[in-house]
């Protein structure tokens, strides 16, 4: 397969000097190159994922119609899809084995391929989506799990985006949050202080919040 350089130096979208550069740029600062090529060189990234979808034969999906799995995005961090520039789709069994459907900016990334395989403990069916679609999703699609609010009307959270509506699916039938689950009862008890920081650490363990997140919203309750 042919890196994303090559593919963007064939489409007439950079020069081989402009292509060094942003590897060179994309290496200091330990970002995918492709976000170099859209936000540092300003290449079309309409141009540019339309020459990786036919040099590389992956489907390009419309972000309008995409409907996000909570199975999928427990599998990998927001802050990793955030640095590989990946969004996960669905979750889904092909005889024993476990595959984890992902959207990416630059489906050329093998090692972020692999590094997903890895982290998932599954394999990994490949769809493209522009740059700008991935970034913006990645953030409205973990923000609107980590709330994990129900729609009675049709079991989908659905939030509208720049990019077109995010459905994320739910198996409840009723409008829950995730903490509204927890009984009140289980945080009573001689040691609050163990209680709550148990509850914390267990609800960043399962990707519901990032420890930022988690920090941010403590330093708030702290009297000025």
């Amino acid at each position: 397969m042919k890196t994303l350089a090559e593919i963007a130096i064939e489409a007439g979208l950079v020069t081989k000097d402009q292509a060094v550069k942003a590897g060179r740029i994309a290496a200091t600062r330990q970002q995918p190159l492709i976000h170099v090529l859209v936000h540092e060189l300003k290449v079309d990234e309409v141009a540019l994922i339309g020459a990786l979808r036919k040099q590389t034969r992956v489907p390009l999906i419309d972000p309008g119609d995409i409907e996000v799995d909570p199975e999928a995005l427990r599998m990998v961090a927001r802050d990793i899809c955030a640095r590989l520039r990946v969004l996960p789709l669905s979750l889904s069994l092909d005889g024993q084995t476990k595959v984890l459907r992902i959207a990416m900016a630059d489906p050329t990334d093998t090692s972020a391929i692999l590094e997903l395989e890895q982290l998932a403990a599954c394999e990994i069916e490949v769809t493209a989506l522009p740059l700008s679609a991935i970034e913006e999703l990645v953030e409205k699609g973990y923000k609107q799990f980590s709330t994990a609010v129900v729609s009675r009307r049709d079991n989908l959270f659905v939030t509208k985006t720049r990019t077109g509506p995010i459905r994320i699916h739910h198996d409840s039938e009723s409008e829950v949050s995730v903490t509204a689950q927890i009984p009140l009862s289980s945080l009573m008890g001689p040691d609050l202080e163990t209680r709550f920081l148990a509850l914390c650490q267990l609800l960043v363990k399962k990707q519901l919040v990032t420890e930022a997140e988690l920090a941010d919203a403590l330093k708030k309750t702290e009297k000025p």
